[in-house]
C-alpha cells in the first residue's frame, strides 16, 4: 500500500502532537498537516491534497460541520474520520449523510484510531457512508451485552471525568477509566491495585505497571490542580484538605462505588 498522507484538524495542539508522534512510527503513513481551527484545515486539505482528514467537531472559526459541508464542493476530497468529545446521535447522524467514514469518541484508543485510517486509506471500506461505532464494532463487540454494559460504563465515567476537568489528552486519562471500571465490576480488585489492576491494563496497552500507576497519579493530580476543584473537593468530601488530594486507591474506590451504585451493579 503507498504511504498514507494525512492531515490533523484539532484545536488542541497537545492531541495534535501526540498523534503526530504515533503516526510517525508507521512507516507507510505521513502527517503533512496540522490544522487548529476549520478554515486552516479546509486551506490544508485544498493544498496538500491528504488520503484522510482526522477531524474534530468542535474548532474555532468553522466547525466540523462547517467543515464537511465545504468538503463537499471538493472534486476528490479525503477520508473523513470524526474526533468528538460527546456522542450525540443526531449529530453523528447527520455527518455521516454527509460523507465522514468513521467517528471515534474521545478519548480513543490510539491503536484502534490508526488501525481505521489504514482499513479506509487501503480501499477495504464496503460503503462510502457508512460509519462503524468504536464501541459496536461487528466482530469484536456484536451484541455481547456485557459489553454493551461496558460501553455504557466508559460513557458514564468519560462524563464524570468532564466535571471534573480532567484532561482526555492525557495517557493516563484511559488507564484511570479503565480501572475504575474494572473496580466497579470487581470490588476485590482494590485489595491490592499494584497486583491487581495495574498489571492487567498494562497489558491492554502494551505498557509496564510502573507506567500505568504513574501515569493515573499524574492524571489524578493534574485533574486536582486545573480542573474543577468546586466540584472535585465535593464529590471526595472536605476531609481531603484544601490542599491534598486522594491517594489513587481511594481515588479509584470512590468513583467505583458511585459508578457500581449508579448502575446497579451491587
Amino acid at each position: 500500500m503507498s504511504e498514507i498522507k494525512i492531515v490533523i484538524a484539532d484545536n488542541n495542539r497537545e492531541l495534535c502532537a501526540t498523534l503526530a508522534d504515533l503516526i510517525e512510527l508507521h512507516d507507510d503513513m505521513e502527517l503533512i498537516g496540522a490544522a487548529y481551527d476549520g478554515i486552516e484545515a479546509l486551506q490544508m486539505v485544498e493544498e496538500k491534497k491528504p488520503n484522510v482528514l482526522i477531524l474534530d467537531i468542535t474548532m474555532p472559526y468553522l466547525d466540523g460541520i462547517g467543515v464537511m459541508e465545504k468538503l463537499a464542493e471538493f472534486e476528490n476530497p479525503p477520508i473523513v474520520i470524526i474526533l468528538t468529545a460527546f456522542e450525540q446521535e443526531a449529530m453523528i447522524q447527520r455527518l455521516i449523510a454527509m460523507g465522514a467514514s468513521y467517528y471515534m469518541v474521545k478519548p480513543f484508543d490510539a491503536a484502534t484510531l490508526i488501525e481505521r485510517i489504514k482499513q479506509f486509506a487501503g480501499g477495504r471500506q464496503t460503503s462510502p457512508l457508512k460509519a462503524i461505532k468504536a464501541t459496536e464494532e461487528p466482530g469484536i463487540y456484536n451484541s455481547n451485552r456485557r459489553e454493551k454494559s461496558s460501553n455504557q460504563l466508559e460513557l458514564e465515567v468519560s462524563k464524570l471525568f468532564h466535571e471534573m476537568g480532567i484532561p482526555a489528552h492525557f495517557r493516563g486519562y484511559a488507564y484511570l477509566r479503565d480501572a475504575i471500571i474494572m473496580a466497579a465490576r470487581e470490588v476485590e480488585v482494590l485489595g491490592n491495585i499494584t497486583k491487581n489492576l495495574y498489571p492487567r491494563i498494562a497489558e491492554k496497552y502494551r505498557s509496564s505497571p510502573s507506567g500505568v500507576e504513574s501515569a493515573i497519579r499524574h492524571t489524578i493530580e493534574i485533574g486536582w490542580e486545573r480542573g474543577n476543584s468546586e466540584f472535585i473537593r465535593e464529590f471526595f468530601g472536605a476531609e481531603n484538605g484544601k490542599n491534598r488530594f486522594p491517594t489513587t486507591a481511594s481515588f479509584i474506590a470512590k468513583v467505583a462505588d458511585k459508578l457500581r451504585l449508579e448502575s446497579k451493579l451491587v
